[in-house]
């Protein structure tokens, strides 16, 4: 619906996973549209800093331990 926003948590969980899929720590399958988590360390430290980089730039909302969490939550549940 047109000027409804997501709780701050959703909208936060929503560009987090955009941030991973552009970091490769995660890939989108588009025949299925599903994310999952990518085996590669490197990607996934890449995740956390883009994400810490993107909350202190002001695009994302949250303290810093929120972002931590929301990124390892990310990682963990595959996505």
């Amino acid at each position: 619906m047109p000027g409804v926003k997501n709780d701050p948590r959703e909208e936060r969980l929503i560009l987090l996973e955009e941030f991973g899929i552009e970091e490769k720590a995660l890939l989108l399958d588009k025949a299925t549209n599903e994310v999952t988590v990518a085996d590669n360390t490197q990607a996934m430290k890449d995740f956390y800093v883009r994400a810490f980089q993107e909350w202190a730039l002001g695009n994302l909302e949250g303290t810093a331990f929120e972002i931590f969490d929301d990124v390892t939550a990310i990682l963990e549940s595959d996505a």
